[in-house]
C-alpha cells in the first residue's frame, strides 16, 4: 500500500454504544387512574365554584393528556458516544431521527442511578445521564442508560467534558412522585 491509500482510509474510532428506553415506564394500576379522576373531579369542582369556564377547559384536556401519557409505552433509543460527542438515533436505517450533540456544546455532565431499595420493588435496570447543553431554553438532556455501564460512560466522558453535581429539579421530584 502506498502512503495515499493509507490517508484516504478511515481511522477505527472508540465508540460507546447502547440501547435504552425514552423513559423508564412505571406500570399504573386502576387506583392510579382513580386517583387521577378525583384529583381531577376535585379540581373541575373547583372551577365551577369560582366560574372559570377556561380552566375547567384547561382541566379537562390536561387530565385527558395525563391518562393518554400514563398508558404510552417508551420508545427504545440507540446511543453512540465517540470522541465528537453523542449521537441519538431510532435505527441505523432511519437517518432523519438522528441527533448529535457535539461536546463542543456541552458544559458538563452528571450521572444519577437512584437504586430503589424497596421491599416491593425491583432494582432500576437503568441510570440516568444529565448533560449540559449550552442552549437557552433545554438547558438540560437527560438519557437513560444500562446501570452496568456507568463507570465506562464516566471515564469517556471525563476526558471530554467535566463531571458536576447537578440536582434534581422540582418538576423531576414532583414525576417521580406521582409514577411518571
Amino acid at each position: 500500500m502506498d502512503k495515499k491509500e493509507l490517508k484516504s482510509k478511515p481511522t477505527e474510532e472508540f465508540a460507546i454504544k447502547w440501547q435504552a428506553p425514552e423513559f423508564e415506564y412505571q406500570r399504573k394500576d386502576v387506583s392510579w387512574y382513580w386517583m387521577s379522576l378525583i384529583i381531577g373531579i376535585i379540581l373541575l369542582a373547583l372551577t365551577v365554584w369560582q366560574r372559570n369556564l377556561l380552566f375547567a377547559i384547561f382541566i379537562i384536556v390536561a387530565w385527558l393528556v395525563v391518562v393518554y401519557s400514563a398508558s404510552k409505552t417508551p420508545t427504545n433509543w440507540n446511543f453512540r458516544l465517540n470522541e465528537k460527542g453523542i449521537q441519538i438515533y431510532l435505527s441505523a436505517k432511519d437517518e432523519a431521527a438522528r441527533k448529535f450533540y457535539d461536546f463542543k456544546e456541552m458544559e458538563g455532565f452528571d450521572i444519577h442511578t437512584n437504586i430503589v431499595v424497596g421491599a416491593n420493588e425491583a432494582p432500576k435496570k437503568y441510570g440516568e445521564l444529565i448533560l449540559k447543553i449550552k442552549k437557552r431554553f433545554s438547558p438540560y438532556l437527560k438519557i437513560n442508560f444500562p446501570i452496568a455501564d456507568q463507570e465506562k460512560i464516566t471515564e469517556f466522558l471525563q476526558k471530554y467534558i467535566p463531571k458536576e453535581e447537578y440536582s434534581e429539579s422540582l418538576a423531576d421530584s414532583f414525576s417521580k412522585l406521582i409514577g411518571f
